[in-house]
């Protein structure tokens, strides 16, 4: 997640509505008959097989979590936009919470990060309705390797489950914890900190992402590379986008035009270390223009990297969507670049393993990284498989 210096809590307030999909009429909850329903005023509850109401039709909506139900009331308003309150129920159907709540967080431990209406202050509570943490907190992300990252009279900090200050509220800006470090800053610049609240990595960028796979994208400005957690940056600042994605392989998107010279471009050129010495790329980095009615595109230029700088599969895709990391493999979808426009290559995706070795043809029209799953279009209809890190397809039913 890229995070540049703004409050990284103003996605927060979406959690008290957008954080859930829809839920459709008439959806069982917690596996059984009771269902989700609507009443002929268009207010929402939930009735048992028989019809019997189980909780009262006044809500606007009811969502389903791993702890209950949270449900809705739209509140009044003069203007166009709408906002809620928030409440929660128990799995046996007993409100806990009542709709006085500006938002409300499902913890996979068992608590709610919860926001009153009353004065927007955040605490922690449990599914009984206990206060674990007070109401004081300005802002309040979830846990990350057991730290609460929250805000307090403007400055960031970090607390933990007894509400004991483990770094003092001293930070303009912090991110939560990832491998052990957690982008923070104190002045108008960004570093990595450690757990004593001691910066590992110095203030000297822009932006920076979590820690993952042993490495952070971090950005000045709009160009970016990765630093490990000893604060060594690992190639100059030209990339568009650039993330560990495991076994110190990379996928990135940079330029078109460096698609043919990038690998012997790398070497040559000088690792900046501060916002100022990016100029020395200027003649490399082209951005995409837009304007309202019309937009340039440039062709994408997307590839694997290792950590000494080659490319992993050549220089010929415009796409590549990491799959697997797992031991020592490695599994991407890619898309490559062709001259010919009816080619399959054009639209579709092969998969490519670690070493850079096609495995298969360029027969898939949908990737789901996230679910292992690609998709292939046939005369029949669309087929899925599940795919495993060395590549193995077995068919969804």
């Amino acid at each position: 997640m890229k995070v540049f210096l703004i409050t990284y809590f103003s996605l927060f307030s979406l959690f008290s509505f957008a954080q859930f999909e829809d839920e459709n009429e008439d959806k069982t909850v917690f596996g059984g008959t009771n269902v989700i329903a609507k009443n002929a005023a268009g207010q929402v509850g939930i009735k048992s097989k028989e019809g019997k109401e189980i909780v009262p039709f006044v809500y606007t909506k009811i969502i389903e979590n791993n702890l209950g139900l949270f449900v809705f009331k739209v509140n009044k308003s003069n203007g166009y936009e709408r906002s809620y309150s928030l409440g929660y129920y128990n799995k046996q159907f007993k409100q806990i919470l009542p709709c006085q709540y500006n938002s409300l967080l499902a913890l996979d431990d068992g608590y709610i990060i919860a926001s009153q209406n009353s004065d927007k202050k955040f605490g922690l509570i449990d599914t009984i309705g206990r206060i674990i943490i007070p109401f004081e907190y300005d802002e309040m992300a979830a846990p990350s390797e057991g730290l609460f990252l929250t805000k307090l009279g403007g400055k960031y900090g970090f607390i933990n489950k007894k509400n004991n200050t483990i770094i003092d509220h001293k930070l303009a800006y912090a991110s939560p914890f990832s491998e052990g470090l957690a982008a923070a800053s104190k002045s108008k610049l960004i570093g990595f900190i450690n757990r004593k609240g001691d910066f590992e990595i110095k203030e000297r960028f822009t932006s920076a992402d979590d820690f993952a796979y042993g490495y952070a994208q971090v950005f000045f400005y709009n160009q970016t590379s990765v630093v490990n957690p000893s604060g060594e940056i690992l190639f100059p600042f030209i990339f568009k986008s650039i993330h560990s994605v495991g076994n110190s392989q990379f996928v990135f998107e940079a330029s078109e035009n460096l698609r043919n010279t990038l690998t012997s471009t790398l070497p040559q050129l000088k690792i900046a270390q501060k916002p100022e010495e990016l100029a020395q790329y200027d003649s490399l980095i082209t951005t995409m223009d837009s304007e309202i009615d019309s937009e340039i595109l440039e062709e994408k230029f997307m590839g694997v990297l290792n950590s000494i700088g080659q490319l992993v599969g050549g220089n010929e895709f415009k796409q590549v969507i990491h799959i697997h990391s797992e031991g020592t493999e490695q599994l991407y979808a890619v898309q490559k670049k062709s001259d010919d426009e009816n080619a399959d290559s054009n639209y579709n995706f092969a998969l490519m393993d670690g070493n850079g070795r096609i495995l298969s043809e360029y027969r898939f029209f949908e990737v789901k990284p996230e679910e292992k799953i690609v998709v292939e279009e046939t005369e029949n209809g669309f087929v899925n498989y599940r795919v495993s890190p060395s590549g193995k397809l077995t068919k969804i039913d």
